[in-house]
């Protein structure tokens, strides 16, 4: 019976884990592994595209370096097709996270594809 509690807990524990968990944008070459990626369908051919990194001591949080993951990852979106891009957008973020503040940078905008 203790067993099959166990079982049970671990199977629920598990489930609860990865329902929360979205799977991770594939990254395009050359992106750092510490800009996150979003890319999320608005209509047909139109895409709503984020790239946003934390500050830290390692970097990675410039807005040129995040406006050029962000050109990356809508090529690789387009998949070699042509596209507009409406004006990009950057947000300086504040958080307080446990007491302690944290701060990031995204970009963002939507690709249109034209063909």
């Amino acid at each position: 019976m203790r067993k099959h509690l166990t079982v049970c807990l671990a199977v629920i524990t598990a489930i609860l884990l990865l329902s929360g968990c979205q799977m991770a944008e594939p990254r395009p070459a050359g992106v750092s592994h510490f800009i996150s990626l979003s890319v999320s369908p608005v209509y047909p051919k139109s895409f709503d595209i984020t790239a946003a990194a934390d500050h830290s001591f390692y970097g990675h949080f410039s807005v040129e370096e995040l406006k050029e993951a962000w050109r990356k990852k809508a090529a690789e979106v387009a998949k070699g097709r042509k596209f507009k891009i409406s004006s990009l957008v950057v947000h300086d973020n504040e958080t307080d996270i446990g007491g302690w503040p944290t701060k990031s940078r995204s970009v963002s905008g939507t690709i249109t594809l034209i063909d």
